[in-house]
C-alpha cells in the first residue's frame, strides 16, 4: 500500500515517474478528429465525456479539454501554446480492470505524457473562485431513484439545466466553466442527485452583461437547490504545458 501511494504521489508532483511506476491505461486509441464543425458544446465544453469504471471516452476534444480532465480543473486554468484550442481528438482508453475516475485521471497524464511528449509544470496564483456548501435550511433535491449513467443537459432557450444521477462533485465541474472559475465543492454530499436549474425568474431587465449573467446563475443555484455560492479570492493552481506534440505517437 505504501509502495502504491508513493508511486501515486511522485506522478502528480513531479511527474518524472517512471513508467513502470505510473498508473496507465493497457490500451488506448488516439485519433485526429476528422470533422470539428458543429460538434462542439456550450461554453467551450468538448461534445462528449464520457466515463464507466475502467474507460474513458471522448470524442472531439481538443488538446486543453484533454489536459483540463486529466488534471481536475477547468479550462482557464490551463495555459499553453495557441494549437492546444485548434486540433481536436477522438480518445477511448481502457484500464486493465474495473478503474475509479480519479485512477483514469492519473492513467491519462500518463498517457499525455506517452503519446503526446507532453511535460508540464504546476503554477499558484490568488484568483477568484467559488465555494459551494449547503444552506441552512438543508438542499432541496433528494437522492436519484433511477439507475443508469449521468446526464447534465443544458436548455440554453429555457435558461435551465435538468442534472440526472449525479454527484455534486460532476456538477462543479461542468459549472466553473459557465461561471468562469474554478469551484470547490464543500458540500459534504455524496449521492447521485437529480436536480434541476431554472435560472430565467431572476434574469431582471437589465441583465444583459456576463457579469450580470453570472450572478443570475449563482441566485438560481442558491434559490432552486438550497445550497449557498460564495466568491473568493484564494490560491489557484494552473497548469502551464511547457511542450507537447500536436500529432500523438501512433497507436
Amino acid at each position: 500500500m505504501r509502495l502504491l501511494i508513493g508511486a501515486i504521489f511522485g506522478v502528480v508532483l513531479a511527474g518524472g515517474a517512471s513508467a513502470q511506476t505510473a498508473p496507465a491505461f493497457e490500451v488506448a486509441s488516439i485519433r485526429v478528429a476528422q470533422s470539428t464543425a458543429g460538434r462542439e458544446g456550450m461554453h467551450g465544453m468538448p461534445a462528449s465525456i464520457r466515463t464507466e469504471p475502467g474507460t474513458v471516452t471522448m470524442r472531439s476534444a481538443s488538446f486543453r479539454t484533454v489536459v483540463r480532465w486529466a488534471y481536475n480543473v477547468v479550462d482557464f486554468q490551463v495555459t499553453g501554446p495557441d494549437w492546444i484550442d485548434q486540433q481536436r481528438y477522438d480518445i477511448v482508453a481502457k484500464s486493465a480492470s474495473a478503474a475509479s475516475e480519479e485512477q483514469m485521471r492519473l492513467m491519462m497524464q500518463t498517457l499525455l505524457a506517452d503519446r503526446f511528449k507532453l511535460t508540464s509544470h504546476r503554477q499558484t496564483k490568488e484568483a477568484q473562485a467559488w465555494v459551494l456548501s449547503v444552506g441552512k435550511n438543508g438542499p432541496k433535491f433528494k437522492e436519484s431513484a433511477s439507475e443508469g449513467e449521468s446526464s447534465i443537459v443544458p436548455d440554453q432557450k429555457r435558461m435551465s439545466i435538468a442534472v440526472q444521477r449525479t454527484q455534486v462533485s460532476q456538477l462543479v465541474d461542468f459549472l466553473a466553466p459557465i461561471l468562469r472559475a474554478p469551484v470547490l465543492d464543500e458540500t459534504g454530499l455524496k449521492g447521485r442527485y437529480d436536480i434541476t436549474i431554472a435560472v430565467d425568474k431572476y434574469i431582471p431587465d437589465h441583465a444583459t452583461a456576463i457579469a450580470d449573467m453570472v450572478s443570475v446563475i449563482a441566485t438560481g443555484i442558491q434559490q432552486e437547490l438550497g445550497l449557498k455560492l460564495e466568491q473568493k479570492k484564494m490560491p489557484v493552481e494552473f497548469v502551464v504545458v511547457d511542450r507537447a506534440e500536436m500529432t500523438p505517437a501512433e497507436n
